[in-house]
């Protein structure tokens, strides 16, 4: 679980790393409008598709301060609202007949806001990363939040019911689909209350646009290291290799000024070492015979050039 906070003035992303393309806008263009009317969005998709990236970004075109809560199976309803965190005593003496004493003490219990109660009160944009790796029952605080536009306290000790939300707050959720460890089945009634979209697959022309966009890599090279993740992430493979797999090859390319050849032992071995952890079936022999066809798909550098004069 962690918690940050963006000031108003401060993107979560230098503006020329990141890619926009027509699909990309209009995605972002669409969850703007709901949330312009009070409506939350939910981005749903499997890790690495840049579910968190796009949050962000839509987060900072709203123009206001951005308050990140990642969830986790330790979080609790009081992470999200609020907790006691002790207690004041105040002692009052009236000796005002010298020989007549009597003392009055008040005690009150001292109560710190956690992030969502912050969030509402103050107008924030509230991320909930990962909503769906936290429990039901922390989660279930939610429902008024976004039906209503309502925080309920169920604890007295907060001092007040309930708290309406500030009119600019709003609220932005990510989740991985239900069939990854540790995730938990988001209620009905939760998912009715917001916008979903699913994020499954990006097309492979927004993959290279955000790969040569965040690595620097000139087009080219992005299109092959694409190329190469995608021929394994559909193949016979099974590798979980997603296009944070791709600029994760595409820094250490950049960075080491390889050549994506198969013909570059440097390459390969970039390739071997990120690539080998992310195979799912057919041990080492299997990984190895996915990854050279993988790598003999890759066009070779005449293959480039040819391209390149075509065009």
């Amino acid at each position: 679980m962690a918690h940050s906070l963006y000031p108003e003035d401060t993107s979560p992303m230098a503006p020329d790393s990141f890619f926009e393309d027509e699909e990309l806008l209009s995605l972002q263009s669409r969850a703007l409008a709901y949330l312009a009317v009070r409506v939350p969005v939910h981005l749903r998709g499997p890790a690495g598709m840049g579910k968190t990236t796009l949050a962000l970004r839509i987060a900072a075109r709203l123009g206001r301060p951005v308050s990140f809560l990642t969830g986790d199976k330790w979080l609790t309803r009081e992470d999200m609202v609020g907790r006691e965190i002790g207690r004041t005593a105040r002692q009052t003496v009236d000796s005002y007949i010298s020989r007549v004493r009597r003392t009055e003490t008040q005690e009150r219990s001292d109560w710190k806001d956690a992030i969502l109660t912050e969030a509402m009160r103050h107008g924030h944009t509230l991320i909930y990363d990962e909503f769906t790796r936290a429990s039901p029952q922390a989660n279930s605080v939610l429902l008024s939040v976004l039906e209503e536009g309502v925080l309920v306290f169920h604890d007295a000790r907060a001092g007040r019911q309930h708290m309406p939300a500030h009119p600019e707050f709003r609220m932005i959720l990510t989740s991985n689909p239900r069939d990854y460890v540790g995730i938990e089945h988001a209620p009905d009634a939760l998912i009715d209350r917001v916008v979903t979209f699913d994020l499954d697959d990006i097309p492979a022309d927004t993959e290279r646009g955000i790969v040569a966009a965040r690595t620097g890599l000139p087009k080219e090279m992005a299109d092959r290291l694409v190329q190469l993740v995608r021929d394994l992430r559909r193949g016979d493979a099974g590798a979980a290799a997603s296009i944070r797999t791709a600029l994760l090859l595409g820094r250490l390319v950049a960075a080491q000024q390889t050549k994506i050849s198969a013909r570059d032992p440097n390459f390969v071995q970039i390739c071997v070492d990120v690539l080998r952890s992310r195979y799912g079936r057919g041990g080492s022999e299997g990984f190895e015979a996915a990854l050279k066809q993988a790598l003999r798909a890759l066009p070779t550098e005449d293959d480039v050039q040819e391209m390149k004069v075509a065009s």
